[in-house]
């Protein structure tokens, strides 16, 4: 099922208006309707504005049956794994982005949220900064990102790290011509 359909969905069980949507997300009515028509792909701040006026969580518009988007490997256990396998990992990959989040934790029904996050040469993502509850540390594995907490930048290099309350406004950005690799952890999961 595509972004657009789930969200539609969703706004469709809360007999939500599209504009009512779009005030309670902070996006214009416009926007809306074109993501529930499949025109454009939100950004992930947007995505989380609008998991959040729907009240569910960002990883609702990427359950398993939206084979579009989130792929698995290997079909997706009903039991809790203790293991997730670099083969099956769970995988967003946004249309038209240079952008690749992989879940490193089996599910998002515990305490903490851990991502593999590859982020493409020369990718200003995202403009908007993005907050959520909690805490957020990111470790480079590969390659160096920008960060700006508030509106302090950083520059990471790999083996650096960061950790901040993500409450505060904050984005990051691969400047560089060469791919990054993140692995970051947030508690508790807000995608």
């Amino acid at each position: 099922m595509s972004i657009g359909r789930k969200m539609r969905l969703l706004r469709d069980e809360r007999d939500m208006k599209g504009k009512e949507l779009a005030t309670a997300a902070g996006v214009s009515p416009s926007l809306i309707s074109q993501i529930e028509h499949g025109t454009t792909t939100p950004s992930i701040d947007v995505l989380r504005r609008i998991a959040s006026a729907l009240q569910v969580p960002v990883g609702e518009f990427f359950g398993e049956q939206n084979d579009t988007l989130f792929k698995t490997a290997r079909p997706f256990q009903v039991e809790r794994s203790l293991v997730v396998r670099a083969n099956a990992r769970k995988k967003l990959m946004l249309p038209k982005s240079n952008l690749v989040y992989e879940l490193l934790t089996p599910d998002l029904q515990g305490t903490l949220e851990l991502l593999w996050i590859e982020i493409g040469p020369g990718l200003p993502f995202p403009r908007e900064p993005s907050v959520h509850q909690g805490e957020e540390a990111d470790v480079v594995i590969k390659g160096r990102i920008h960060i700006w907490v508030d509106d302090e930048e950083y520059v990471l290099e790999e083996g650096d790290s960061i950790t901040f309350d993500s409450s505060r406004p904050h984005r990051t950005a691969n400047l560089d011509g060469e791919p990054a690799v993140v692995i970051c952890a947030i508690t508790p999961p807000s995608f």
